[in-house]
Protein backbone atom coordinates (compact mmCIF):
# COMPACT_ATOMS: atom_id res chain seq x y z
CA UNK A 1 0.00 0.00 0.00
CA UNK A 2 1.48 3.31 -1.07
CA UNK A 3 1.33 6.05 1.53
CA UNK A 4 0.49 9.55 0.33
CA UNK A 5 2.56 12.62 1.13
CA UNK A 6 -0.10 14.00 3.49
CA UNK A 7 -0.17 10.75 5.45
CA UNK A 8 3.61 10.71 5.71
CA UNK A 9 3.69 14.30 6.96
CA UNK A 10 1.03 13.60 9.60
CA UNK A 11 2.87 10.46 10.72
CA UNK A 12 6.06 12.55 11.04
CA UNK A 13 4.24 15.14 13.21
CA UNK A 14 2.84 12.44 15.53
CA UNK A 15 6.17 10.63 15.78
CA UNK A 16 4.82 7.40 14.28
CA UNK A 17 6.96 7.40 11.12
CA UNK A 18 8.84 4.12 10.48
CA UNK A 19 12.34 3.98 8.96
CA UNK A 20 10.98 2.87 5.58
CA UNK A 21 8.41 5.65 5.60
CA UNK A 22 11.12 8.16 6.66
CA UNK A 23 13.16 7.24 3.54
CA UNK A 24 10.04 7.61 1.38
CA UNK A 25 9.29 11.05 2.90
CA UNK A 26 12.89 12.26 2.47
CA UNK A 27 12.85 11.18 -1.18
CA UNK A 28 9.58 13.03 -1.74
CA UNK A 29 10.82 16.18 0.02
CA UNK A 30 14.07 16.36 -2.01
CA UNK A 31 12.22 15.83 -5.30
CA UNK A 32 9.32 18.22 -4.69
CA UNK A 33 9.60 21.77 -3.35
CA UNK A 34 5.80 21.97 -2.83
CA UNK A 35 6.09 19.02 -0.44
CA UNK A 36 8.81 20.84 1.47
CA UNK A 37 6.57 23.93 1.76
CA UNK A 38 3.71 21.76 2.96
CA UNK A 39 5.94 20.22 5.63
CA UNK A 40 7.01 23.67 6.78
CA UNK A 41 3.38 24.90 6.98
CA UNK A 42 2.38 21.83 8.97
CA UNK A 43 5.26 22.39 11.43
CA UNK A 44 4.25 26.06 11.88
CA UNK A 45 0.66 25.00 12.55
CA UNK A 46 1.77 22.42 15.13
CA UNK A 47 3.92 25.04 16.89
CA UNK A 48 0.96 27.46 17.08
CA UNK A 49 -1.23 24.95 18.97
CA UNK A 50 -0.58 25.09 22.74
CA UNK A 51 0.42 21.79 24.37
CA UNK A 52 -2.19 19.84 26.31
CA UNK A 53 -1.80 19.54 30.09
CA UNK A 54 -1.41 15.89 31.00
CA UNK A 55 -1.96 16.52 34.69
CA UNK A 56 -5.49 16.62 36.13
CA UNK A 57 -6.63 19.59 38.17
CA UNK A 58 -5.17 19.57 41.72
CA UNK A 59 -8.57 19.31 43.39
CA UNK A 60 -10.10 16.81 40.92
CA UNK A 61 -9.58 13.78 43.19
CA UNK A 62 -11.15 15.56 46.16
CA UNK A 63 -14.19 16.63 44.13
CA UNK A 64 -14.73 13.11 42.79
CA UNK A 65 -14.46 11.62 46.28
CA UNK A 66 -16.94 14.19 47.64
CA UNK A 67 -19.45 13.31 44.92
CA UNK A 68 -19.12 9.62 45.72
CA UNK A 69 -19.63 10.29 49.43
CA UNK A 70 -22.86 12.21 48.94
CA UNK A 71 -25.97 10.33 49.89
CA UNK A 72 -28.33 9.81 47.06
CA UNK A 73 -31.92 10.80 47.52
CA UNK A 74 -34.19 7.78 47.76
CA UNK A 75 -35.84 7.01 44.48
CA UNK A 76 -39.57 7.47 44.47
CA UNK A 77 -41.53 5.07 42.36
CA UNK A 78 -44.63 6.49 40.77
CA UNK A 79 -47.88 5.14 42.16
CA UNK A 80 -49.56 4.76 38.78
CA UNK A 81 -47.26 1.94 37.59
CA UNK A 82 -48.54 -0.73 40.05
CA UNK A 83 -52.11 0.42 39.48
CA UNK A 84 -51.63 0.11 35.72
CA UNK A 85 -50.13 -3.37 36.12
CA UNK A 86 -53.08 -4.49 38.28
CA UNK A 87 -55.57 -3.13 35.73
CA UNK A 88 -53.78 -4.97 32.91
CA UNK A 89 -53.82 -8.24 34.87
CA UNK A 90 -57.51 -7.84 35.66
CA UNK A 91 -58.29 -7.16 32.00
CA UNK A 92 -56.46 -10.31 30.93
CA UNK A 93 -58.22 -12.44 33.52
CA UNK A 94 -61.66 -11.14 32.52
CA UNK A 95 -60.84 -11.67 28.85
CA UNK A 96 -59.81 -15.28 29.44
CA UNK A 97 -62.93 -15.92 31.50
CA UNK A 98 -65.18 -14.41 28.85
CA UNK A 99 -63.47 -16.48 26.16
CA UNK A 100 -63.93 -19.73 28.07
CA UNK A 101 -67.59 -19.11 28.89
CA UNK A 102 -68.52 -17.97 25.37
CA UNK A 103 -70.61 -20.03 22.98
CA UNK A 104 -68.85 -23.14 21.70
CA UNK A 105 -68.71 -23.72 17.94
CA UNK A 106 -71.29 -26.50 18.18
CA UNK A 107 -73.73 -24.18 19.92
CA UNK A 108 -73.09 -21.49 17.33
CA UNK A 109 -73.96 -23.92 14.50
CA UNK A 110 -77.20 -24.88 16.24
CA UNK A 111 -78.14 -21.23 16.65
CA UNK A 112 -77.35 -20.40 13.02
CA UNK A 113 -79.34 -23.31 11.61
CA UNK A 114 -82.27 -22.43 13.87
CA UNK A 115 -82.21 -18.89 12.51
CA UNK A 116 -82.10 -20.19 8.92
CA UNK A 117 -85.19 -22.32 9.43
CA UNK A 118 -87.15 -19.35 10.74
CA UNK A 119 -86.36 -17.22 7.71
CA UNK A 120 -88.65 -17.65 4.74
CA UNK A 121 -87.91 -15.80 1.53
CA UNK A 122 -91.16 -14.40 0.06
CA UNK A 123 -89.56 -14.00 -3.36
CA UNK A 124 -88.31 -17.57 -3.57
CA UNK A 125 -91.41 -18.90 -5.30
CA UNK A 126 -91.48 -15.95 -7.75
CA UNK A 127 -87.87 -16.57 -8.71
CA UNK A 128 -88.55 -20.26 -9.29
CA UNK A 129 -91.38 -19.40 -11.70
CA UNK A 130 -89.13 -16.89 -13.47
CA UNK A 131 -86.39 -19.50 -13.93
CA UNK A 132 -88.90 -21.91 -15.49
CA UNK A 133 -90.15 -19.21 -17.85
CA UNK A 134 -86.62 -18.28 -18.99
CA UNK A 135 -85.73 -21.93 -19.58
CA UNK A 136 -88.83 -22.48 -21.73
CA UNK A 137 -88.11 -19.35 -23.81
CA UNK A 138 -84.57 -20.55 -24.44
CA UNK A 139 -85.83 -23.94 -25.60
CA UNK A 140 -88.26 -22.27 -28.04
CA UNK A 141 -85.42 -20.19 -29.51
CA UNK A 142 -83.29 -23.31 -30.02
CA UNK A 143 -86.17 -25.08 -31.80
CA UNK A 144 -86.65 -22.11 -34.15
CA UNK A 145 -82.92 -22.14 -35.02
CA UNK A 146 -83.07 -25.85 -35.82
CA UNK A 147 -86.03 -25.30 -38.17
CA UNK A 148 -84.31 -22.45 -40.04
CA UNK A 149 -81.13 -24.45 -40.69
CA UNK A 150 -83.04 -27.14 -42.59
CA UNK A 151 -83.49 -24.85 -45.62
CA UNK A 152 -79.89 -23.69 -45.89
CA UNK A 153 -77.82 -25.77 -48.25
CA UNK A 154 -74.11 -25.88 -48.01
Amino acid sequence: MKTTLEQLLLLEQSGELSAKQRKQLDTELTANEAALAQQSALRDLAAAIPPVDDEPAPDAAARIAARLQQEKAPTVRPLWKPILAAAAALTILLGVRAYRTSVTPEMAVVQITAEDELWADPFDADFDELDILIASIELDDVDELDDSTDFIEL
